[in-house]
């Protein structure tokens, strides 16, 4: 499956106002900023005492490797908390279906096509939701659980097709 994603060129402003569908879409997580620093601090203030007890003992060698597991515990924490801050927002208005993602670096990338003719669809046996036209599609929202991915495709297969609909049709 190709990923057709674009990075920005200067357009990446959509007319407010002509938007008729807009969600942000983000990895579910189950700390806060504060939560990763309380775990972070106990991990370390618990390292203190009992690598001090390894030194008095005269294991030297045991306190720089435990120093270095500490430290390896919560760079882990850190950026596993920090790459949870991704997140993907999809924005329909009458003349394009936009997929923006940024990922937890900052770095921003998208995707869009006229809503007109894309194909929404969820496909069972890889349980992905598939956007695409012609060839070129994305997948939306890999770290959604699967139900979450059913429901927006949904959602978003309503919007395509009430677009696809000629506007006096559509507006009533």
């Amino acid at each position: 499956m190709s990923n057709d994603f674009d990075t920005p060129s200067g357009q990446d402003t959509i007319d407010e106002s002509a938007i008729r569908f807009s969600k942000v879409l983000r990895p579910h997580r189950s700390s806060s900023d504060r939560d990763v620093k309380i775990v972070s601090f106990f991990v370390f203030f618990l390292f203190i005492p009992t690598g001090t007890a390894f030194l008095i003992a005269g294991a030297w060698p045991v306190f720089g490797i435990m120093g270095l597991e500490v430290a390896g515990l919560i760079f882990a924490i850190w950026f596993n908390h920090k790459v949870g801050s991704a997140f993907e927002a999809i924005t329909i208005t009458d003349q394009e279906f936009r997929v923006s993602r940024v990922d937890h670096w900052g770095k921003r990338t998208y995707w869009s096509e006229k809503p007109q003719w894309l194909k929404v669809r969820f496909d069972a046996p890889s349980k992905q939701l598939i956007v695409g036209v012609h060839g070129r599609h994305v997948v939306i929202g890999k770290f959604l659980l699967e139900a979450e991915r059913e429901a927006l495709a949904k959602v978003l297969q309503d919007e395509v097709k009430r677009l696809s609909l000629p506007h006096h049709l559509a507006a009533g």
